[in-house]
């Protein structure tokens, strides 16, 4: 499978966590929201009718190792995907039923001074430039998947994602499909859809921390450890509204997959540690304008060609990775 194509799928793990907006709609209108003087629950909400579009950018820097080249490799990647969700109803036990579409999706690659990758579904594709992965990705724009949240906003159960697999499978390159399909699994939905992780299981103040774990599957590379430390640093206007400033530090790590064959390709993050903020309007219910960065060591155990029935040889690619990353809510009405 095409390295870069690996890269690719990881890279779209790490950006899924956090949700955030701008304004436009209700986000436009000042709040009625005083800052409190005690404890405050933050918890999200999710009103029948609403309707929100996300956008998310990331930019990645990385330098990479591969044995027998004189010098590492230079390669920078945009991502960026934009969404909508629209909450269709509401369960009498509290939990409420989400409908998200994809709106659109764009990346980037360029490797040294070489264009690699240059796609963006909002603009006409030459056709005389074939791109592999923009292909797959363009069966992904218009897609729809159910979510179904129990009262406590976890993620009870999705529906949608096998229609999605099976359009992902339908024609283009192998590889590609096989990268972006290890990606779109139902626990990247189920990401998708969990901010509510982020937030406190008790009402807090200004100076209170609270711990987040949760860990993210990549298929048949592993698992995706995350472990966040987060912190009401206080309230502040973050445009019209009055928001509870959250700041957070925290590591990346993998661990492999148990069920690995010998020779296949492995997946490994060191040293990664990740720094954001983000700002949650508890009269809205919703996180806003997230920021983040992340830095990390990744090294990929790569099977090289050889004999049929032979043992395979494995070939160590190192990779020094900077990405920052912006979350934003293009409306909520």
């Amino acid at each position: 499978m095409n390295k870069n194509l690996v890269l690719l799928a990881t890279l779209l793990a790490l950006s899924l966590p956090i949700t955030g907006c701008n304004k436009s709609g209700k986000l436009a209108e000042h709040s009625t929201f005083k800052t409190p003087s005690g404890p405050v629950e933050l918890k999200m909400k999710w009103p029948v009718g609403e309707r929100i579009e996300q956008d998310m950018d990331m930019k990645t820097t990385m330098e990479i190792t591969i044995p027998g080249q004189p010098a590492p490799m230079k390669q920078d990647m945009t991502m960026g995907q934009a969404y909508g969700l629209t909450v269709l109803s509401a369960s009498p036990e509290g939990g409420h039923e989400v409908e998200m579409d994809f709106l659109s999706a764009r990346m980037g690659m360029k490797s040294g001074d070489k264009t690699m990758i240059d796609y963006d579904s909002t603009k006409k594709a030459a056709p005389d430039k074939p791109d592999p992965a923009a292909e797959v990705f363009s069966k992904i724009v218009g897609s729809k998947i159910q979510y179904f949240l129990d009262a406590s906003n976890a993620v009870d159960h999705i529906e949608g994602v096998d229609d999605l697999m099976n359009k992902l499978s339908s024609g283009g390159d192998a590889a590609a499909t096989a990268a972006i399909k290890s990606m779109f699994s139902e626990g990247y939905f189920k990401q998708m859809m969990s901010a509510n992780l982020f937030l406190p299981p008790n009402a807090v103040q200004p100076g209170d921390t609270w711990p987040v774990r949760f860990e993210l599957p990549l298929s048949a590379y592993g698992t995706m450890v995350l472990e966040y430390t987060f912190t009401l640093q206080g309230w502040e206007m973050h445009g019209p509204r009055n928001c509870a400033r959250l700041d957070f530090t925290g590591t990346i790590v993998t661990k492999p997959d148990p069920a690995a064959k010998p020779g296949a390709l492995t997946i490994s993050i060191l040293e990664g540690t990740s720094t954001g903020v983000c700002w949650f309007d508890p009269e809205l219910g919703i996180i806003i304008d997230t920021t983040m960065n992340q830095d990390m060591k990744m090294v990929m155990n790569m099977p090289l060609p050889g004999k049929p029935g032979a043992a395979p040889r494995m070939q160590n690619i190192t990779s020094q990775m900077s990405q920052a990353m912006t979350i934003k809510l293009a409306s909520v009405k």
